[in-house]
């Protein structure tokens, strides 16, 4: 979708960065390193592509049911789809790279996360907190009948989108970029451990695509619900009233709306920190067993015991 892919991309890119960590954290020049020259071959060749696909065939569903036809989008949001869908996936590379440079291993998994965090919540929330119904629906389904509230949850809907028409363009986008943006993880993550000391062990492939799916699925998407669940109660507290009658124009408080974003957003934060994000807990855990860091050397028991190693002790005597 238009408005989830630019977090997607970061999220790739980002991702991308943490697997090749160990080559690239030591590099004074990230764009110089042939590790560059692949993650932005595989943004233009194989990500770029998928995008592209969904909104040709299925353009209202690509634009969150905004866009009627291809035709009715101005050219400027086509060609700025095209082209955030490849500078995002670059800055997530590069702010990725420079938190590993500055030993931040954490931030720089929790900076890719992020990404797929902003695409989860759009895709349930969105702007007029109705993301999932927008999502459900494809109108091919429908005999081409436009989007309206509620229509992602209709008879026919619902559940039965994962066998429709757009259903099966992702999962051939699915087929296309998997794959490649697996290996191409694994591979790096297991070449870095394999060359440095001190390196948890790497998982196998399998194991490796296991948790990488349970810290996007299970850490990002279940966070991203709970900060959309927030957002919601916060305007329902606020007074924004019904989705569906802001979208007709008949009730609701627009302003209490967007008020509650500012408000929800920050207090959602502070609580997945709190529970999920803080340093040493769930997150972090999780994310250093998909990505393993640098293990910290075990102190001897001398040093732990107060004692001075032999040949210290021979230099002080």
């Amino acid at each position: 979708m238009v408005e989830v892919d630019v977090f997607w991309a970061y999220g790739l890119g980002g991702s991308l960065a943490v697997a090749a960590g160990r080559q690239l954290k030591n590099e004074e020049k990230p764009f110089d390193h042939p590790i560059f020259s692949r993650v932005l071959l595989f943004l233009s060749l194989v990500w770029a592509p998928t995008g592209m696909l969904l909104l040709l065939k299925h353009p209202s569903w690509e634009t969150m049911q905004a866009a009627d036809s291809f035709m009715s989008m101005p050219p400027w949001l086509i060609l700025g789809f095209g082209i955030t869908n490849i500078t995002q996936g670059i800055l997530g590379y590069w702010t990725t790279w420079m938190l590993l440079r500055r030993g931040r291993t954490y931030l720089a998994n929790l900076n890719w996360l992020v990404g797929y965090l902003g695409m989860f919540f759009i895709l349930l929330y969105g702007w007029d907190g109705l993301g999932y119904d927008r999502f459900l629906y494809d109108r091919d389904m429908f005999g081409g009948v436009a989007w309206t509230p509620g229509a992602g949850l209709q008879p026919g809907a619902g559940w039965n989108f994962f066998t429709s028409s757009v259903a099966m363009t992702l999962y051939l986008d699915a087929i296309y970029l998997l794959p490649i943006l697996m290996v191409m993880m694994w591979r790096w993550q297991r070449a870095g451990a394999g060359a440095a000391a001190g390196v948890m062990r790497s998982a196998g492939f399998w194991p490796f695509c296991g948790r990488y799916a349970l810290a996007v699925f299970g850490l990002a998407l279940g966070t991203a619900a709970v900060a959309a669940i927030v957002v919601h109660y916060t305007g329902q507290l606020l007074g924004a009233g019904s989705h569906a009658a802001r979208f007709y124009g008949t009730g609701g408080n627009t302003t209490m709306h967007v008020v509650s974003y500012f408000v929800g957003l920050p207090f959602a934060s502070l609580l997945l920190w709190l529970g999920v994000y803080r340093r040493g807990g769930i997150a972090e855990r999780l994310l250093h067993w998909v990505f393993p860091p640098d293990q910290q050397p075990a102190p001897s028991p001398a040093s732990s015991s107060g004692a001075l190693p032999e040949s210290a002790a021979q230099v002080q005597s």
